[in-house]
């Protein structure tokens, strides 16, 4: 049976790039796959397009399928507009490091769990009072739907040869640190941390940092906003996943640089934190 020549899909897009004199390549994700398509036309100063394709929108597109090149955007209507995020340069930053690790690690295929995870956040980006938490509750169950789920409740160290699988407790009054081991994938106790010869990839953890992991993890976000999550804490956690995903990624994402430079930023404007 032929193809049908035109199809509707609705997504989120989550990259652009110019080509040609006046047409743009969308990358739309939605929740049967990631597409790339062309926007004809949507870079003249009067195109009807262009305000419905908007970077981080959710917006409903008609496509004509095309053999052998991109599929062509006939129509769009936007169904989401994200102003808050278009508008300040923290929120966008976030909101792009979380549209490359979805396109990252999940580089043809998407279904919709990843879809409304990537669009939910997107949404408590452009509102929550943290934008940081938002990101760090968002890698969490993103490594979980790509298979990468660390675990922060058990020890993932060895010790006399065999595994530790210690269960992790974190407290406030802890005096000695947790390690976080992207190799092994997962947290060490202080006793296999302290015993082990750690390479580079291994971070050490303070006991709030593991604590808001193991959160983070098993939480859903509204249980954590009214939390306070010390711009400390934050920073911690940025530097630990930052070498956490790098490693499974075997790539550092673009906009962990600019993420860590904010971070360190905040840290700096918080002496008394």
């Amino acid at each position: 049976m032929a193809q049908q020549k035109l199809y509707q899909v609705e997504g989120v897009v989550l990259g652009r790039r110019n080509y040609g004199e006046a047409d743009r390549v969308i990358i739309l994700l939605t929740a049967g796959g990631r597409l790339a398509l062309l926007a004809k036309g949507i870079r003249k100063p009067h195109s009807r397009k262009a305000g419905h394709l908007e970077l981080f929108s959710r917006s409903k597109v008609l496509i004509s399928r095309v053999t052998n090149f991109w599929d062509i955007i006939s129509q769009a209507e936007v169904l989401t507009t994200r102003p808050g995020i278009q508008a300040d340069f923290q929120r966008g930053t976030y909101a792009r490091y979380v549209g490359e690790l979805a396109l990252r690690f999940f580089e043809q295929e998407a279904n919709e769990t990843l879809y409304t995870l990537v669009d939910s956040t997107l949404t408590l980006l452009e509102n929550a009072e943290k934008p940081e938490r938002v990101v760090c509750w968002y890698e969490q169950h993103l490594l979980a739907l790509a298979g990468f789920r660390p675990e922060w409740r058990h020890c993932v160290g060895f010790r006399e040869g065999q595994p530790c699988q210690e269960e992790l407790h974190p407290r406030p009054g802890d005096q000695r640190p947790y390690g976080s081991a992207p190799e092994q994938g997962g947290a060490l106790c202080p006793d296999c941390l302290a015993a082990g010869q750690p390479s580079g990839l291994v971070s050490r953890l303070s006991p709030s940092a593991l604590s808001w992991l193991q959160a983070f993890q098993e939480r859903e976000y509204s249980q954590l906003a009214e939390f306070d999550f010390p711009s400390k804490t934050a920073t911690e956690l940025r530097r630990v996943m930052k070498r956490y995903i790098s490693y499974h990624l075997e790539w550092q994402p673009r906009t962990l640089r600019a993420l860590n430079m904010h971070c360190f930023s905040i840290l700096r404007s918080s002496p008394g934190e």
